[in-house]
C-alpha cells in the first residue's frame, strides 16, 4: 500500500490539478521486481478507472492535437490559448493573466487564482501572471475567468484563428454530428 500512496502522491503533485493536505511524500518501498510489476498494473487499473467515477486529479493533460482547435484569449495586451477536452478545458503554458482581478471576481475565481499561484503555477512576469504548465480548468468560463481575472463566458471569450467564438464552433460540431 505505501507503494501506491507514494505513487499517486507523486502522480498528484507533477499534475497540480489540486491541493494535498498531505505534507509528507512516502518514498517507495522496498520491493521484489515481481511485487513492484504486481503494483504497477494494479495502478494502471486505478488510473483508469478514476476518471470514470469522476476523480481526475492524477490525469495529465491530453495533448492537442487529439482535439479540435487551439483557442485564443485576448485582452488588454494579453493572451491565452487552450483546447476544449472531454475532462474539461485545457490552458497552455505561457498563457498571461493580469497580475490583479477585478473586485467583482467571483470569489471561486480569486481562490483558484490564488491556489495557482501558491502551486507556483501562475508566475509573476513583471507586470502580468504566466502559466508556467499546461493546467486543466472545470470548464471554458473557469479557465476564461481566470485567465482574465474577471468574470467571463468562456464560450463567448475562447476564440479560434477566424474569431469564432467556442459558442459556435460547439453549435457547428452538433449539428455536424446531427446532435
Amino acid at each position: 500500500m505505501q507503494y501506491l500512496e507514494a505513487k499517486l502522491i507523486a502522480r498528484a503533485l507533477e499534475t497540480k490539478r489540486c491541493k494535498l493536505d498531505n505534507g509528507n511524500a512516502p518514498a517507495l518501498p522496498s520491493l521484489s521486481e515481481a511485487d513492484i510489476a504486481d503494483m504497477e498494473e494494479f495502478l494502471a487499473q486505478m488510473l483508469l478507472i478514476y476518471p470514470v467515477v469522476g476523480v481526475s486529479v492524477f490525469q495529465r493533460p491530453e495533448s492537442a492535437a487529439a482535439h479540435g482547435p487551439t483557442l485564443h484569449l485576448k485582452a488588454k495586451g494579453l493572451s491565452a490559448q487552450g483546447y476544449e477536452t472531454a475532462d474539461g478545458f485545457v490552458v497552455l503554458a505561457g498563457s498571461e493573466s493580469p497580475t490583479e482581478h477585478v473586485e467583482s471576481t467571483h470569489d471561486y475565481v480569486v481562490a483558484l487564482r490564488k491556489h495557482l499561484i501558491e502551486q507556483g503555477l501562475l508566475v509573476d512576469a513583471g507586470d502580468r501572471l504566466r502559466l508556467i504548465q499546461d493546467y486543466t480548468f472545470s470548464s471554458p468560463s473557469t479557465a476564461a475567468a481566470v485567465m482574465l481575472a474577471r468574470t467571463a463566458n468562456g464560450r463567448i471569450e475562447w476564440k479560434d484563428e477566424q474569431g469564432r467564438p467556442l459558442k459556435e464552433l460547439q453549435s457547428a460540431a452538433a449539428t455536424a454530428t446531427g446532435a
